[in-house]
């Protein structure tokens, strides 16, 4: 482990399951998961019909926290922080709960409130999205937060005591469900959403889901659909796919459900409550689609904990991209923003169609990246790189757009003949085939172009005359060392683009 590098432990108390999570984290705050422990608990369901949760459900999970402990050292967890939500919360004895947990297993344990557990998944959301306007919706055990933010701030939230098991307790019958007993909870769950009237005023806005009700309703719906990236953070499902789920899953008995693909048997009994109460949400608010977040409250506590006072980020992508060069040291980042310098003056000297803003984008992050494969074996960089970002927690893009870069970023001669969008035609655009090797060529010609490795100082100047796109090299001498990787990088480009190239090198002196 670097020794600027520090390991942060959170520890989330739910009412459905307790996790620890370990991150490696920067000075910059930036950080990556390293480790994940979970443990079933279902809190929710041992409370007494007096709301106390007693001894002997409590003495059940010391044993868990202290095993959690002992992670934490193996792993030089330097801080530890431990949240109880809403099934200690609401308990009427958490205060009691929160003593013997504390000094049974020797921890400090905090209740998180509802409007925190609310911001804190506000904060997991907004430093994971490059998004101003939307609804965040956690549904867990024993709670369900509901949070509007706009303009990338937090503007309101709200907590209520139920979630997918208490619900399923109190609705469902073993886990099969009638549609009486939908309807109730349905009914149930509009009475609480009708005391708060600015649910009512972001009509069309993403709703961004947390926790593992929509986690799974994402793989069972990626399951059916053969969908070509593995990712559940980003996946997003419209009214559609929300209203099929809603007629197909509770009419579904709980042996059935217990085999269907996507869905755990652990999950296989509250995964209607849950959906039951998220659908009811979604139509409330008139939600135009629904986003799963894979970070939310524990990386909301992470954040809070790393930057109090400044924990919502301006991009999550530049955040995102900057702990991944942070942690990841392949090249320099004055190289590779030296390429990109490259590669920008190229792409807007060749005035391409389509959308400049996004190009540009997908250019910026595939330069920064390209490098990440060598980290694995520089030989087979380029196929490192790609399954990489195929499977990286890269925040702020659209499952296509992470796709196109991870393409473009990998991108080589060999390409030069291949469809390359066929293996993900489900994601892709019929014309992002064309720009993989439009761009995907350009970021090679600007990686051969750089001579910031070498140590010769150099300025280039593209200029688009015609058909022809005519590169200007001034320098102190020719770079010797790269003529074959640019000779090379400039076939694949005159195929991409149509274009005639001429690259001509000028020394200093020629030039003074």
């Amino acid at each position: 482990m670097n020794n600027d590098l520090s390991r942060i432990g959170i520890i989330d108390i739910g009412s459905n399951s307790i996790r620890l999570v370990i991150y490696e984290t920067t000075p910059e705050g930036g950080y990556r998961i390293i480790k994940e422990s979970k443990y079933s608990a279902r809190l929710s369901e041992k409370i007494t019909m007096e709301g106390r949760l007693e001894r002997m459900a409590l003495e059940a999970i010391v044993p868990v926290l202290l095993q959690f402990k002992m992670v934490c050292r193996v792993y030089g967890v330097s801080r530890i922080r431990v949240g109880a939500t809403a099934a200690i919360r609401n308990a009427a004895n958490s205060e009691e709960i929160i003593a013997f947990l504390s000094d049974a297993a020797g921890l400090e344990i905090e209740i998180i409130s509802g409007q925190q557990e609310a911001y804190f998944g506000f904060l997991g959301v907004i430093n994971a999205f490059d998004v101003n306007d939307g609804f965040v919706i956690d549904i867990g055990g024993g709670s369900t937060e509901i949070t509007l933010f706009q303009n990338r701030s937090y503007r309101h939230s709200i907590s209520f005591p139920f979630g997918a098991v208490n619900t399923n307790v109190t609705f469902g019958q073993g886990g099969d469900w009638s549609g009486e007993q939908v309807r109730k909870l349905e009914a149930f769950v509009r009475e609480h959403l009708a005391d708060c009237e600015w649910l009512r005023t972001g009509k069309g806005l993403p709703l961004y889901g947390l926790g593992g009700t929509l986690r799974t309703l994402g793989k069972i719906d990626q399951k059916g659909r053969k969908y070509s990236l593995p990712n559940s953070h980003g996946y997003t499902m419209y009214s559609e796919t929300i209203k099929r789920f809603m007629e197909t899953l509770p009419a579904m008995s709980y042996d059935k459900r217990k085999n269907l693909d996507g869905l755990s048997k652990s999950r296989a009994d509250i995964i209607v409550s849950g959906l039951i109460i998220f659908h009811t949400v979604y139509q409330y608010i008139g939600a135009g689609q629904a986003v799963i977040s894979g970070e939310g409250l524990r990386e909301g506590m992470l954040h809070d904990l790393l930057e109090p006072d400044h924990p919502v980020r301006a991009s999550a992508l530049e955040y995102s991209l900057g702990t991944l060069q942070r942690l990841n040291k392949e090249a320099s980042t004055d190289f590779l923003e030296d390429v990109y310098k490259i590669a920008q003056g190229l792409h807007r000297a060749l005035k391409s169609e389509g959308d400049a803003n996004e190009q540009e984008m997908l250019i910026y992050v595939s330069v920064m990246l390209y490098r990440l494969g060598a980290n694995i074996n520089y030989y087979q960089s380029k196929r490192h790189t790609r399954y990489w970002l195929m499977n990286s927690p890269i925040r702020g893009l659209t499952h296509r757009q992470l796709v196109l870069c991870s393409m473009i970023a990998s991108y080589s001669t060999k390409n030069r003949k291949q469809k390359l969008s066929t293996e993900h035609k489900d994601i892709l655009l019929a014309s992002d085939e064309e720009w993989i090797h439009k761009l995907g060529s350009l970021v090679q010609l600007s990686a051969a172009l750089d001579n910031n490795e070498t140590g010769i100082e150099q300025q280039i100047k593209p200029r688009l005359k015609g058909g022809s796109l005519d590169i200007e090299i001034l320098g102190s001498q020719r770079p010797l060392l790269k003529l074959e990787e640019i000779d090379n990088a400039l076939k694949i480009f005159r195929n991409a683009w149509g274009l005639k190239v001429k690259l001509e090198y000028i020394s200093n002196s020629q030039h003074s």
